[in-house]
């Protein structure tokens, strides 16, 4: 078995995979919510590519172990971030947790930059909670800044949300 991460756009094939993999993810950072709302996992199409973005799998030796997407940046990043027209929002950044350490995330994240840029964006713009010392660690070394911060007490288990940005040279 190799451990080559390979890197291809999501398909309707992909999905129920693609869940699995959220999943595992989340459940193994003590994150995941049983029944919390994800819409844009619900149509990845219309979330993701039909909105101008992307949603890559990575995959090794043809199984699903990895996942990352970008879009135009709206919604409710738009009310704690100054985003325009070429800012682009991260998702959905996951990799399972027997593939983790291995540089796939890293490996996914350069990918989303490059086809961003290829596409005209000028930044990215991402939330991620608090507790995920991993995926903040990933995104400060890829040049992000963190500028903001958000407590949620209105939840029944409150949390902490960090808002990142990046702008690309040239």
């Amino acid at each position: 078995m190799t451990y080559s991460l390979s890197l291809r756009k999501y398909r309707p094939a992909d999905r129920e995979r693609v869940l699995a993999v959220h999943e595992a993810a989340l459940r193994d950072e003590g994150v995941y919510v049983e029944g919390a709302p994800e819409p844009d996992l619900e149509d990845i199409e219309a979330a993701y590519p039909d909105r101008g973005g992307v949603f890559l799998v990575g995959t090794v030796d043809g199984r699903i172990v990895g996942t990352g997407a970008l879009r135009p940046a709206q919604g409710y990043i738009a009310e704690y971030l100054d985003v325009d027209a070429d800012t682009a929002e991260v998702k959905r950044m996951r990799v399972a947790p027997t593939h983790q350490g291995r540089g796939h995330g890293r490996r996914i994240y350069d990918e989303l930059e490059r086809r961003a840029r290829d596409r005209g964006f000028r930044e990215f713009v991402l939330d991620t909670m608090s507790t995920l010392e991993a995926a903040r660690g990933l995104y400060e070394s890829a040049g992000f800044d963190l500028v903001h911060r958000e407590r949620f007490e209105d939840r029944p288990e409150p949390f902490e949300l960090l808002f990142y940005s990046k702008r690309f040279d040239g």
